[in-house]
């Protein structure tokens, strides 16, 4: 079963590569400003996921982003399995984010996957400077090239986005993760995480 299965792979992970927030943290100095971050770590296991100044939104099927911990660390991730919808689109919108206050931008985060299987069932990033914090189909979202996981990555090993520069962008913005899948075809209902979501620059 695939939930019975997310406690095994997380146990052996913790053992062979526990250390990854552990080591993603010394990558980036205590003293480089940060301009927004997000651990993930709000509210109990498994529940819907509610964070002042984010959005979730299901632009297709019912599924929303939820809460999940694991071993102390907060996490937030998208699964339709067992929903039955045909169709699942779901956005995690990030607050604005004012990129004219500073210079040299650098998003990053982390991400994983589960019983992903096909690159249908996929993990996008986008940015938008006109989204109006009501309806993300009018808005105008420009892809964000990121290290993502890929259907033969390890399940919920978690992986560095990178450093992804986002000084070549004016005004207010927000960051958004949208979820592509289906709850009723199992070659589709894979999941996806989020973790440490945080924009910062170098001075």
């Amino acid at each position: 079963m695939k939930t019975a299965f997310k406690f095994l792979a997380f146990a052996g992970l913790s053992i062979l590569a526990g250390a990854c927030t552990q080591e993603d943290d010394t990558s980036i100095p205590d003293i480089t400003p940060v301009v927004a971050f997000e651990d993930f770590l709000h509210s109990a296991d498994n529940t819907l996921l509610t964070i002042d100044g984010w959005q979730n939104v299901a632009t297709a099927g019912t599924v929303l982003w939820k809460q999940q911990i694991y071993q102390g660390n907060g996490y937030a991730e998208f699964s339709p399995f067992q929903s039955t919808d045909a169709s699942t689109i779901g956005w995690l919108i990030s607050p604005e984010i004012d990129l004219d206050k500073q210079e040299g931008e650098i998003l990053r985060f982390q991400s994983s996957q589960s019983y992903v299987s096909s690159s249908q069932n996929k993990l996008e990033v986008f940015y938008s400077t006109n989204y109006d914090g009501t309806n993300v189909a009018a808005a105008t979202w420009t892809p964000i090239v990121a290290n993502l996981p890929t259907p033969d990555a390890t399940f919920f090993e978690f992986q560095d986005s990178g450093e992804i520069s986002l000084n070549d962008i004016t005004g207010k913005v927000r960051i958004a993760f949208k979820y592509t899948g289906s709850g009723s075809n199992s070659a589709l209902d894979g999941s996806y995480q989020i973790d440490s979501f945080r924009v910062y620059y170098n001075n």
